[in-house]
């Protein structure tokens, strides 16, 4: 599962050039696998969100 685990940084959309640059240039400065989270693929996602309906189905 946390193989090919990918990092995920958000911008927000009303931040100038200038405070993005600034954020990826702080942002790779500090960049570690620490503060790296993980982030499901579509396929585990599903996966998960199929055994909890089971889990449901099962106890109705």
């Amino acid at each position: 599962m946390w193989q090919g685990m990918q990092s995920v940084m958000v911008f927000d959309p009303k931040d100038s050039q200038v405070e993005t640059d600034r954020k990826w240039r702080e942002w790779m400065q500090n960049k570690s696998s620490v503060g790296d989270k993980y982030v499901p693929t579509v396929a585990e996602t599903r996966k998960y969100l199929n055994e909890l309906e089971n889990r449901k189905q099962g106890y109705a």
